[in-house]
């Protein structure tokens, strides 16, 4: 068995789908404190319908004539110590045969008194095996014959004890199969078709000779795991469950014993992690109690193209078993907390879609094509030979998306699916390849060694420009790729784009210095700590107590998800933060003096300290500045610092700070007192070089303003305070500084409308005064590009 399973999912995705899941719960009877196992069907002969139930302390027998009042009429006690999870039931003409891993052999239970009373008697083995059945997990019962599988003490190594049942109150034995542990088996026509779950296949046994079994054939199941095997209605496929997490019910064909095919998988379509526990077969439907507490019907008249037409949530681990056969149709389903449930269901045909998937230029096929209904999120994959079969529980028009890494994606619209009917639909796709060039602003000259990064929602591809700046990825798919360009010297590229075909893309890169740590663009790091070193990463939270440490996040406003934090192993503060020594970030070298007239350096920091420790045993966190020559301390910070633990935008202007050189560096320097004990931990990202009037931080003493929806997909909304200062217009520039737009400013606050920002990105927002920038902030354009 496995751990509890995902109910909360499960119920909001029932909730949504009742009205067309194919299965209306007629009745429901709760076992509160108690599990349920297998379960079976019963009718006397006065007409009334009884759930069997394989409760962990009995076998209840449920009348389930009238669905909205179930009781439980009758029941057979397990013996002192033998309760258990696992208890199975099968019935032959008035009488039931259960078993239990518990203990008990085999109980006996005379029906044919129904409704009046039940009697019964445990049957432990006769002749050759006398008193050996102790315990057993599944038994089968058809044609005269209980089939007792895993049985306990070793009795034919777990395999099929074979009684025959003339007369159904006093069985006798008759042979055994004792190749292979057997978890469960089907029969049919004097075949036994036996899960071997251990062995990890099924096997193919003649049994017309009781006495003498005989292997036919075996075949491993998709999860190596069998736990369960039924025939289909004609007998031509064999419907196989695997009891491990994420792996399919297998459809097989086997007509031919001695070429025995896979023809079809099948995963649940709410929850494809949970397996199915046991398939039933009813007039080309599987009904399939199943982890994730859900019941499933698939309709499979198309054995290599089953499709889910209905399901239910049934509780909070398991839905074990599941019985269609009584007279009234119902189905009669018992899972392992939530008790016994009646169904109502709807047997419908799903619409089938089907098709070949090819190479537009070459014709071959193409395989591992994902193949989605986009209005029903319902996916497949083609195979080697480019087929893929899929479907869809209603009819409808919809649009199927075609795609794969290396080829343009391509959407089908408009395609009818009707009820019981097959559509063709086969499909070409044009070869995808995404390349360009990154050049120079300035000189328009190529930049060799930009590295290149490409997401298209599924991977990330990264190419290193050559000597003449072009690139070229053959693994995506088209549609919205998100490209970040990088390069030390020059401000980062990050847009969305929207390319479906193979055009060139040409990537132009700013001069300037902007790092968010999306690469590793040359930052050195020196340290003496044994623990908390600086990294470049997605940050890992930290608290310590109920307080926040790490942050958890970057700044959100930049290309990437990227900083640099001292360790990030997460959880608590202690595990991973700076100690016995310190840890210095150091920047690659910067030209700060050849290309700016008032130089200004940014970047967000945070630091945390969260124990109260005296001034001058306090950890700190230093920011220096080096021109090469001299070296300037920009901040000392410690936990008495304003925004501990959190991101704190810190500015500051070369002139008159230091002198501008081509050869500056930014070092943050964070340490552990020896012997202190105290928890210490640092962040660092979006550094850039900008060119600026005056520094950010005088700015925001006589003016700061908020840009919001940020990030959003516009309009946009400017709203500042600030005595001093009131600016005159107001300008746009993307990551390169490349001015987008530039107004006046007319009205406060000031509408940035969509049409000034039409693509995806990220921006700046500046606000003027006699032309002169006053103050700068960040905006994230995030929504449908209108490329």
């Amino acid at each position: 068995m496995k751990s509890a399973g995902l109910f909360l999912v499960i119920l909001l995705m029932a909730v949504q789908l009742r009205a067309q899941n194919n299965l209306a719960l007629a009745g429901h009877l709760p076992y509160p404190n108690h599990t349920c196992a297998g379960i079976w069907h019963y009718v006397d002969t006065l007409g009334n319908e009884y759930a069997l139930v394989g409760v962990d302390d009995r076998v209840a027998i449920v009348d389930v004539t009238t669905p909205s009042a179930l009781t439980e009429v009758f029941s057979v006690p397990a013996l002192p110590g033998q309760s258990s999870l696992w208890r199975e039931i099968k019935t032959e003409g008035k009488y039931a045969y259960a078993v239990s891993e518990g203990g008990g052999g085999v109980i006996i239970i005379d029906l044919s008194n129904l409704p009046a009373g039940i009697s019964h008697k445990r049957y432990y083995g006769d002749g050759a095996i006398l008193n050996q059945i102790t315990s057993a997990h599944t038994i089968a019962v058809t044609d005269g014959y209980a089939y007792v599988f895993g049985t306990g003490g070793g009795l034919a190594n777990g395999g099929a004890i074979i009684l025959d049942l003339t007369d159904p109150w006093n069985p006798e034995y008759v042979g055994q199969y004792n190749l292979q542990y057997i978890h469960d088996g089907y029969i049919r026509n004097d075949t036994l078709w036996a899960g071997e779950i251990y062995a990890g296949q099924f096997s193919v046994i003649d049994v017309s000779d009781k006495t003498n079994p005989v292997l036919m054939a075996t075949q491993a199941t998709p999860g190596n795991f069998c736990h369960n095997t039924w025939l289909s209605d004609n007998s031509h496929f064999l419907f196989t469950t695997d009891e491990i997490g994420g792996e399919p019910l297998g459809s097989f064909d086997v007509t031919d014993l001695q070429n025995i095919q896979l023809v079809d998988e099948y995963f649940t379509d709410s929850m494809p992690q949970e397996e199915v526990h046991n398939v039933r077969v009813l007039n080309d439907f599987l009904i399939n109690p199943s982890y994730g507490s859900q019941l499933t019907i698939c309709d499979a008249a198309r054995p290599d193209n089953i499709v889910e037409i209905g399901r239910y949530p049934t509780g909070n681990f398991l839905c074990w078993d599941a019985s269609p056969y009584l007279p009234s149709g119902r189905i009669i389903a018992a899972d392992t907390d939530g008790g016994v449930f009646v169904f109502d269901p709807t047997y419908q045909r799903a619409c089938y879609l089907e098709g070949i998937v090819s190479d537009s230029l070459t014709g071959l096929p193409l395989n591992n094509v994902q193949v989605e209904i986009l209005q029903q999120g319902k996916k497949s994959r083609s195979d080697l030979s480019g087929s893929y079969k899929t479907g869809n529980a209603q009819s409808g028009t919809f649009d199927i998306l075609f795609k794969k890494q290396g080829y343009s994606q391509k959407i089908i619209q408009g395609v009818t699916l009707n009820t019981g009917q097959l559509t063709t639909l086969n499909v070409q796709l044009p070869p995808f390849e995404l390349s360009g060039t990154v050049t120079d602003n300035v000189s328009g000259n190529p930049i060799p060694g930009a590295l290149v990064f490409a997401n298209d929602g599924n991977q990330t591809a990264t190419a290193t420009a050559d000597a003449n700046g072009n690139f070229n990825f053959t693994t995506l798919v088209s549609g919205s790729i998100d490209i970040t360009a990088t390069k030390w010297g020059f401000n980062s590229f990050c847009q969305t784009l929207t390319i479906n075909y193979s055009t060139p893309v040409n990537i132009v890169l700013n001069k300037g210095y902007y790092d968010d740590f999306v690469t590793d663009l040359g930052w050195t790091i020196n340290s003496t700590a044994s623990a908390g070193i600086w990294e470049r990463c997605e940050p890992v939270g930290t608290t310590y107590a109920t307080m926040q440490i790490n942050p958890e996040v970057d700044v959100n406003t930049d290309c990437s998800e990227f900083a640099y934090v001292t360790g990030n192993a997460g959880g608590a503060a202690n595990n991973d933060n700076v100690d016995n020594g310190y840890t210095e970030l150091v920047s690659p070298l910067f030209d700060a003096l050849t290309d700016y007239t008032n130089p200004v350096i940014e970047y967000y920091r945070w630091f945390s300290s969260p124990m109260n420790v005296p001034a001058g045993n306090r950890d700190t966190l230093f920011v220096f500045l080096s021109n090469g020559v001299n070296i300037v301390e920009l901040e000392n910070v410690t936990n008495s610092t304003p925004g501990n633990g959190s991101w704190v935008q810190s500015s500051f202007a070369l002139n008159g700070l230091i002198t501008p050189t081509s050869t500056m560096s930014l070092r943050v320097y964070i340490s552990d007192k020896p012997g202190s004990g105290n928890i210490v931990e640092g962040g660092l990202d979006l550094f850039r070089v900008i060119e600026g009037v005056q520094s950010t931080q005088e700015i925001k003493d006589q003016l700061s303003f908020l840009v919001y929806p940020n990030p959003g997909a516009g309009p946009f909304t400017i709203q500042w305070n600030g005595a001093s200062i009131q600016p005159d217009a107001y300008e746009i520039t993307d990551i390169s500084g490349r001015r987008i737009t530039r107004q006046p400013v007319r009205e406060y606050p000031v509408q940035i409308q969509q049409e000034e920002l039409k693509n995806d990105g990220i921006y700046f927002v500046n606000l003027l005064k006699q032309g002169k920038l006053v103050s700068s902030s960040k905006l994230v354009r995030q929504g449908t590009s209108n490329r």
